[in-house]
């Protein structure tokens, strides 16, 4: 997954900045921002609501969730497979998490609970999927992903053979 030119926050992020959506935004301490991307970098993200712009350090962010639903098949597509094999835990994790298509619960380090499917992962971030609602999810700002059924790891390492 780390071989991608365009990581998924970027992808994400710039899909919400081109057309403008509203977002909420959660930091790490709780606290609810809203607004529309106007730009970011790989530090930070320029949020405005009623004509005042606020920078936002992403360390401090913990999810961004569109107002309204987003297609995601461009973004599930580009990070559908990853030719090489998975190196990390995580990766093997999430991998087999990815493509069973079960939900998983996760906690966030704040103790908030989210329920939804990966649709597409990163080193840095997830995409978790709920309904129609998508949000983007800082790995930063989780402590611990439960899936909803048993999962085969060895398998998982096999297929990469």
């Amino acid at each position: 997954m780390a071989d991608k030119v365009n990581n998924l926050q970027d992808m994400f992020l710039n899909s919400l900045r081109k057309s403008k959506t509203p977002v909420t935004m959660f930091l790490v301490k709780g606290v609810k921002l809203q607004g529309i991307i106007t730009w970011f970098d790989n530090f930070s993200v320029l949020l405005r609501r009623d004509g005042n712009s606020q920078l936002v350090y992403k360390h401090a962010i913990s999810t961004v969730m569109p107002a309204q639903p987003v297609d995601l098949a461009p973004i599930e597509r580009a990070f559908a497979e990853s030719s090489k094999r998975p190196a990390l835990l995580q990766e093997v994790f999430l991998n087999a998490v990815r493509r069973s298509g079960d939900p998983v619960t996760m906690f966030l380090v704040n103790g908030v609970m989210l329920q939804g499917e990966v649709a597409a992962f990163d080193l840095f971030c997830l995409l978790l999927r709920r309904d129609d609602q998508t949000q983007l999810v800082y790995k930063h700002a989780i402590s611990t992903v439960q899936p909803a059924h048993p999962l085969n790891l060895a398998e998982e390492q096999e297929q990469g053979d």
